[in-house]
């Protein structure tokens, strides 16, 4: 997939018909970032707690955690991440931007240049008296899949001299956009940092664009780190990290979605499946490494046939990127009855041990739920109509169900958080049918709607009053009632520009950003229902029927009380991505599950027994 850096696209289209109507289809960067919000409520990170780390540190930030690992770094301000960086060395970045550790913009912000984001080491154990072979390297990237900083913001370097209980700043680079990642090299042979408690630190300074209405002010001036390595023993052409690494994941093993609601698939079988997915990964060292790629698939809700290959083995040359196409057949089978999960994992499996064994497997997960996705549930940029002409202005997103006799009950929508809540308007929610593979008769539409912001990229559900059948091509989406910027999430991994159409001289047109990417709204389906007209408290009254799950939001003991059930109950705890938390049997009418060592947050908590009790519900917990 060609990736553009582009991260703001603004599009004047001019319509000459008596009179000029101009108006914006508009791509910003994010203003918020959920998924730190939701992680800083869950965990507590204590700073300055480590012992004097000794020589090397190696960090390429391939860890799942959004926060920097604790035992290198003392603060939390930078966002880890797998989604921002263009083409990185190795899996996973840490992203500096004008985001605190909140999720929020810095309260200090402005469209001059401030003070934001920082990564600071632990203590290192740098006394080495008089040697000139000390080198800090890394590769730095600015702008990324994010904001390209301007000229006037700046990514610096400083060092800390203990003795004097001060820091330094040793290197800087202005602003620009750029889709590579570079090295620096800094030599540090000053005795006031070769001592014992020597940190180093990086920080960037931002600055907010200027916006002509408070629903555009946005996040801004990312910057990219990767692979950063400080040793001595080195010299400044000594750029070589002796590590072959995963570059991304298998991604959707899905044709065209991401995600397609179970009952469909199941209907749909292997057709819906790709054949082929990529392996990506780089040889960043001076020697040819072997490697034998161990591909798995293995369902996680309820036991079932996975599927494993193991792929002949291979050889990637000194300093090459290698792209190749691996060919898998499965189905993805399972007794699940109306969702499922299964977890995919690549491992290169090397022959021969290098710097970072962690980067060479790399996990995901496939699910099946009740919604068809073409996005992967997370949000690198943000989507809208705005200017004038668009206070009736219409969004339209085609999807194509497979299952004629199912019934679309809800839409799911994920709305970025604008600065001080500046995009929270009413709007209608609305179903066109298709008309020559362009949005047609407006079928269904429901007024009420405003964003809400619910946190982690967890997107937010609007049930239909009517359920509808909907055949073969259809499109969702919404009808404005203000000019302001809804920011719709805008997933930058996956691109379906082709299936955004908008109306706002009351012609439809094909989107005409530039960015490649897709939109964050998600037809809902009923799943086993088979006619329309259906009342959707209905649907969700039978889905839990006989299930009551108490207290919600719960801190310690969880009860679950299912009637007169008394079959083995399956309980599986998930978080908002699908990945298990945890998974039991259970007997009984009443049982309790104890949540006490589970981070506060939202999961979604699953019950399915032989005999028909089928409950699938959001549950909060939070620790006081």
């Amino acid at each position: 997939m060609k990736i553009r850096s582009i991260i703001q696209t603004i599009f004047f289209l001019t319509f000459v018909a008596g009179s000029i109507v101009q108006a914006q289809e508009r791509l910003v960067p994010l203003v918020s970032n959920p998924v730190l919000q939701n992680a800083n409520k869950a965990s507590h990170l204590k700073t300055g707690t480590i012992d004097t780390l000794q020589l090397p540190i190696i960090e390429d930030f391939s860890n799942s955690n959004p926060f920097p690992e604790s035992s290198r770094w003392t603060d939390r301000l930078v966002y880890i991440n797998h989604s921002f960086g263009i083409n990185p060395p190795s899996y996973g970045v840490a992203t500096f931007d004008a985001i605190d550790s909140t999720g929020a913009i810095y309260s200090n912000a402005s469209t001059l240049s401030f003070l934001a984001d920082a990564l600071t080491s632990q203590p290192i154990n740098l006394f080495l008296p008089l040697d000139t072979t000390v080198y800090l390297s890394f590769y730095y990237q600015p702008g990324g899949l994010g904001d390209a900083p301007e000229p006037g913001d700046s990514l610096v370097v400083e060092f800390f001299a203990p003795a004097s209980d001060k820091w330094f700043p040793v290197w800087s680079a202005p602003g620009s956009a750029s889709d590579d990642f570079k090295i620096v090299m800094i030599n540090i042979t000053d005795s006031r940092f070769l001592q014992k408690g020597f940190r180093f630190r990086f920080r960037n300074y931002a600055s907010l664009a200027p916006a002509y209405e408070p629903s555009l002010k946005v996040n801004a001036d990312h910057w990219n780190l990767d692979y950063v390595y400080l040793n001595n023993r080195r010299s400044y052409n000594d750029t070589i990290m002796q590590d072959a690494a995963l570059v991304q994941p298998v991604g959707s093993l899905l044709v065209n979605y991401t995600s397609i609601p179970w009952e469909h698939f199941r209907l749909a079988g292997i057709s819906a499946v790709k054949a082929i997915f990529q392996i990506h990964l780089n040889n960043l060292s001076s020697d040819r490494r072997e490697f034998s790629p161990v591909f798995k698939i293995s369902p996680v809700w309820v036991p079932g046939a996975g599927y494993m290959n193991n792929f002949q083995s291979d050889q990637v040359k000194a300093f090459q990127t290698l792209k190749y196409d691996a060919a898998f057949n499965y189905g993805f089978t399972s007794d699940e009855k109306d969702s499922a999960l299964f977890e995919v994992s690549l491992d290169i499996n090397q022959t021969k041990t290098d710097w970072v064994p962690a980067n060479d497997k790399i996990i995901t997960h496939q699910l099946f739920s009740d919604y068809y996705a073409y996005d992967d549930g997370s949000s690198e940029a943000g989507y809208g109509l705005t200017g004038e002409g668009t206070r009736t202005a219409k969004l339209a997103y085609r999807f194509n169900n497979l299952h004629p006799g199912d019934s679309l009950y809800a839409i799911d929508f994920y709305f970025n958080q604008s600065f001080a809540n500046a995009s929270k308007k009413f709007f209608k929610v609305a179903i066109w049918a298709d008309d020559n593979d362009k949005p047609g008769e407006l079928i269904y539409s429901q007024d009420g709607a405003v964003p809400l912001y619910n946190g982690i990229n967890t997107f937010q559900r609007f049930i239909l009053d009517t359920a509808q059948v909907v055949t073969g091509p259809f499109y969702i989406g919404w009808i404005q009632t203000t000019a302001d910027f809804l920011n719709i999430g805008f997933d930058r991994q996956n691109d379906h520009r082709q299936d955004v159409f908008f109306n706002i001289t009351g012609a439809w047109m094909p989107s005409l950003v530039k960015s490649e990417g897709a939109l964050m709204i998600r037809p809902v389906f009923a799943n086993k229902s088979r006619k329309s007209s259906i009342s959707p408290a209905d649907i969700l009254k039978n889905l839990n029927k006989g299930v009551r799950i108490y207290p919600n939001p719960s801190s310690d003991l969880l009860r679950i009380e299912c009637g007169d059930q008394s079959q083995m109950m399956r309980i599986t705890l998930t978080d908002l991505h699908g990945s298990l938390i945890r998974s039991l049997l259970e007997s009984g009418p009443d049982c309790k599950i104890n949540v006490s060592d589970i981070p506060n947050g939202i999961y979604l908590i699953s019950i399915q027994s032989d005999s028909g009790i089928n409950s699938r519900q959001k549950l909060i917990i939070i620790h006081e």
